[in-house]
């Protein structure tokens, strides 16, 4: 190993004792000796106590000396290869060092032959050279020449910078024009922005929520359709607003496509279109943004509406209601049907072009059904925000809404109420013609308020404004009065029924109506005290009660018009006989002129045996014609002649009934 005097800076790897490091290296030793610390017991040390007093120490010892023999001659092997080692290395180690010290001979000389750049560079260089060379080769001795000569000259230098310098001027035109392209570019952007900004304010100033998509909120996106809709409509009723290359907003709606679309009503009567609901024109491409949301809700909504009716027409085959994949249809009499259609307006419209006679049913339909729908939907809001929420394992029921009920049950209530006053109307007419002086009628829709609003107008809140249209819509009535004589009178109500099914309810009594009826349990109650303080007040006593009374207005109400006007034509002919009775006896003075229930039907009869039949039926024209059929002896033969009246407004002249009765009850008439 080289002295620490040496000039030599390489140094040998120190070489480390036999000493455990650590804790664990000190364990692990101790445990790779025979045993261990786990395998060393007590009764283990015991017996090498035993042993060591029984003299097994000695053969112990004998072993331990041939072990360290053993290990004696381990240790000389590895001494040996230490040393051999140590010479190696150090062998390498001088090869290094002489290497280096020809090198440094070499540079020297050489550095003290060419002329450097001072003067002590050159003396350091002379220093450096060993004593055994420069006695053997002296100094200077070494020289070194450049084989080719460089070709950089000044004026290649000067072309280099200006080449350099070019390019440099290229570099800042480029930069100006990129500088002055973005510019350019900026602006445009600017006024893109500013337009697409400009359509998106527009929308929300008109009231649409602008908000970020949730499944990429990096992008803008406005909400048209209705939160409390079907969830198939109420989760795809948000469309992005992308920009367009010239700045516009281009809507993407998904499950509205491009198109618009409408429900249309149609009324075909023998299989021609006599009434049908109108439809908008498509909005264009290029209209403002808020129109094309605008019609991008209306065409969502239109959409709700016809799978709504849809879902409805399924429950509706006992009104005569079927559907199919394009329409709905709803038959209401042999030739007549109510079509609803979802018509795509990018289509022409050439079918409203053959009507005639255009009587404006279908559009009042075809707003009712919107109407509807949207109370559908405050009722979906005043459900989820008042009443309880349904516990988590529970799916809500989304039961169909009443659309098309309401419909089908409007439309039979005004054609079944005009037919009632067109009956009645009718039927007075007829009255008159035949000398009933007294007859009249009067008919009118009664809006009924419920007894919630009445008096408490002052606590409106959105519960009973719901309720007010909910009553509106599915408890509309009309009252009908007819006066046969001033005793005689009859009170009839007809109300559209929409729940539990689809129809007409008529109600008839004697005596009026309470006014402020709304049906159900308080409603009877209320009819039954208005009828018990009638009673109270009321003078004579209506005779039909005695001779024809209807069945309860409440519990037993009539299900049509058809049967409601049976009544109504059976008791008047009823009321008439009995005011021929009465007055017949009174201008007879005769106590024995009466009327009966015979088979034909009421019939006035005296102490004679003459009858006269009173009877009121439509003829071969639908015209209503009260007869009188008169019967009596002529000797041993039945004579009979036949009076009618007709509802004819043209002609009011001619004899009365009680005048043809009071001829037959004295036996004077012309034959």
């Amino acid at each position: 190993m080289a002295s620490p005097s040496s000039l030599f800076s390489l140094r040998p790897w120190p070489i480390g004792d036999k000493k455990p490091k650590n804790l664990g290296e000190f364990i692990a030793r101790v445990n790779a000796e025979q045993g261990g610390f786990r395998n060393m017991t007590e009764a283990k040390l015991r017996e090498e106590i035993t042993a060591q007093e029984n003299g097994r120490v000695e053969a112990d010892d004998m072993s331990d000396l041939e072990d360290e023999d053993e290990d004696e001659e381990v240790d000389a092997d590895k001494s040996k290869k230490v040393v051999a080692a140590r010479e190696e290395f150090l062998k390498n180690i001088e090869i290094a060092h002489q290497s280096a010290m020809l090198g440094l001979d070499f540079l020297s000389l050489l550095s003290s032959k060419n002329k450097l750049d001072t003067e002590e560079s050159r003396k350091a260089a002379e220093n450096s050279i060993s004593a055994a060379l420069r006695d053997r080769v002296g100094i200077a001795t070494l020289g070194a020449t450049k084989v080719n000569e460089s070709n950089i000259t000044e004026a290649r230098r000067q072309d280099d910078i200006a080449v350099a310098t070019g390019w440099r001027l290229m570099g800042v035109n480029n930069m100006v024009d990129s500088v002055v392209a973005a510019a350019e570019k900026l602006e445009k952007e600017m006024e893109l922005e500013a337009k697409y900004w400009a359509d998106i304010l527009a929308v929300s100033e008109n009231g649409w929520a602008v908000c970020a998509l949730p499944q990429e909120p990096h992008t803008l996106g406005v909400r048209y359709g209705f939160s409390e809709s079907a969830p198939e409509f109420r989760n795809s009723s948000i469309a992005p607003l992308r920009r367009n290359d010239d700045g516009t907003v281009r809507l993407d709606l998904g499950r509205v496509g491009g198109g618009s679309q409408r429900v249309r009503v149609t009324l075909k009567r023998k299989d021609t279109i006599v009434d049908q609901s109108p439809l908008p024109g498509r909005t264009l491409d290029d209209a403002p943004l808020q129109d094309r949301v605008l019609e991008a809700r209306n065409t969502v909504f239109h959409q709700e509406l016809w799978y709504e009716i849809n879902r409805e027409a399924r429950t509706l085959f006992s009104s005569d209601v079927y559907s199919d994949s394009s329409s709905i249809t709803w038959k209401q009499d042999a030739q007549t049907q109510l079509i609803f259609t979802l018509e795509d307006l990018a289509e022409p419209d050439n079918t409203h072009e053959n009507i005639s006679d255009t009587q404006c049913s279908c559009t009042a339909y075809y707003v009712y059904m919107q109407f509807l729908l949207f109370q559908g939907h405050r009722q979906n809001y005043h459900r989820r925000t008042t009443m309880a929420q349904h516990p988590p394992n529970r799916v809500p029921m989304h039961p169909p809404y009443t659309i098309l009920r309401a419909v089908v049950a409007n439309s039979e209530y005004f054609r079944e109420c005009k037919a009632m006053a067109d009956f009645l109307e009718d039927l007075v007419f007829t009255l008159r013609r035949a000398g009933i002086s007294t007859a009249s009628s009067k008919s009118a829709a009664q809006p009924l308020f419920p007894a919630l609003l009445q008096g408490s107008l002052a606590r409106r809140n959105a519960k009973m404004e719901l309720n007010f249209i909910n009553y509106l819509v599915g408890r509309l009535e009309s009252a009908f009065e007819l006066v046969i004589t001033p005793e005689a009178r009859i009170f009839a109500r007809g109300r559209a029924v929409i729940i539990p099914y689809v129809g007409m309810h008529f109600g008839i009594s004697l005596t009026p109506f309470n006014v402020q009826n709304g049906g159900g349990e308080n409603s009877s109650n209320d009819t039954t005290t208005s009828i018990s303080k009638e009673k109270e007040q009321r003078g004579p006593q209506n005779p039909l009660e005695r001779s024809y009374p209807p069945s309860d207005p409440i519990r037993e109400p009539y299900p049509n018009a058809r049967e409601a006007i049976y009544y109504v034509r059976q008791a008047t002919i009823r009321a008439v006989a009995q005011k021929l009775v009465d007055e017949a006896s009174v201008q007879l003075g005769r106590t024995d002129v009466d009327w009966c229930e015979l088979v034909r039907g009421p019939t006035v009869t005296d102490r004679d045996d003459r009858e006269a039949h009173i009877n009121i039926a439509e003829d071969l024209d639908g015209q209503l014609v009260l007869s009188l059929d008169v019967q009596w002896q002529d000797g041993k033969n039945t004579a009979s002649r036949r009076w009618t009246w007709k509802a004819d407004r043209d002609n009011a002249g001619g004899e009365s009934i009680n005048d043809v009765l009071i001829k037959m009850m004295t036996g004077h008439w012309q034959r």
